[in-house]
């Protein structure tokens, strides 16, 4: 009994030490830019063409495994990314704010 009992300790140290780099709420942000969050069903919906990397992959598999998200090809999702996050973007949207001042 004793014996379980400290397995199961090890087995929980050890998960906790190899997550330690991901945090559920950076991954639900980054997963963002290229699918579509469900909150309520705890979902992650992303289209097939677009392109998912591995460090991408590393975070859908931490929160599919780690934090109870389920991850689905949806090919009817579009995410509309034109000019967001680039460095024309941030200018404009600098300069507006110096406008305002």
């Amino acid at each position: 009994m004793i014996l379980l009992i400290v397995i199961n300790l090890v087995l929980i140290l050890n998960n906790c030490c190899k997550m330690k780099k991901h945090d559920e709420n950076k991954d639900l942000k980054a997963f963002s830019k290229i699918g579509r969050i469900d909150i309520v069903n705890k979902t992650l919906k992303a289209s097939k063409d677009r392109l998912i990397g591995i460090k991408m992959w590393g975070k859908i598999d931490y929160l599919t495994h780690y934090c109870g998200w389920v991850f689905i090809y949806d090919n009817s999702i579009v995410v509309n990314k034109e000019k967001t996050e680039t460095k024309e973007y941030k200018k404009e949207k600098k300069e507006i704010r110096k406008m305002k001042d």
